[in-house]
């Protein structure tokens, strides 16, 4: 190694298992669709992605406690809907963990307001963590993949805790802030194979 440089500290991921956790942040950001930027012009030109930042508050790894370390997860597309092969999307799932009931047919129609997502923040749930090895670079990270209500609270975050969860680079911009879009259209709905707004569970990034 090269005098006056040190090589950047290497984390193993979190242990797969699953962990209970509180809702600590929402961001969003606006972005060009995928088949916009493929030059199709006959789709939305923009939509949000959703990043939820989840802090557990329970665990031990190599004899050290897990509480206060987050994972993240980034959502598209950000609306409701469910489909005949893959059922509720991700996104259903862990508001209905977070809320410990299944969305009311009003919740559902109306769709993520930004009131809504915000009522959200400070509720706690049970994640499920898995391992994925990326294949750009070979590391291997720990994905949320699967939410449940949970059966007893647990020790809420701290004010000191939360402030150390609090990433030193914003992936977005809150959901409390006025600039970002809050009312995506609602679509509370039933979309079918062949519909002009299926979204195939091949072409959903996560």
């Amino acid at each position: 190694m090269h005098a006056g440089f040190k090589e950047a500290p290497k984390f193993d991921p979190i242990p797969a298992d699953v962990y209970q956790v509180e809702l600590a942040d929402i961001t969003a950001q606006r972005v060009e669709t995928s088949d916009w930027k493929k030059g199709k012009r006959d789709v939305d030109q923009y939509e949000n992605i959703y990043t939820f930042q989840f802090v557990l508050l329970q665990g031990e790894q190599n004899g050290k406690s897990l509480r206060g370390l987050s994972v993240w997860g980034n959502y598209v597309p950000s609306y409701f809907y469910i489909s005949k092969k893959t059922g509720k999307n991700k996104l259903f799932k862990i508001v209905e963990a977070l809320i410990g009931r299944e969305l009311t047919m009003d919740e559902y129609m109306t769709g993520l307001t930004g009131e809504f997502l915000n009522s959200l923040i400070g509720k706690q749930c049970r994640v499920f963590i898995e391992h994925k090895k990326s294949e750009k670079n070979g590391n291997t990270y720990a994905n949320p993949t699967n939410w449940l209500k949970v059966t007893e609270l647990f020790n809420a975050l701290t004010a000191d805790e939360k402030e150390k969860a609090k990433p030193k680079k914003q992936y977005g911009e809150s959901v409390q802030n006025e600039s970002v879009p809050q009312e995506p259209e609602p679509t509370g709905k039933m979309i079918e194979e062949g519909d002009p707004n299926h979204i195939s569970a091949d072409s959903i990034p996560f």
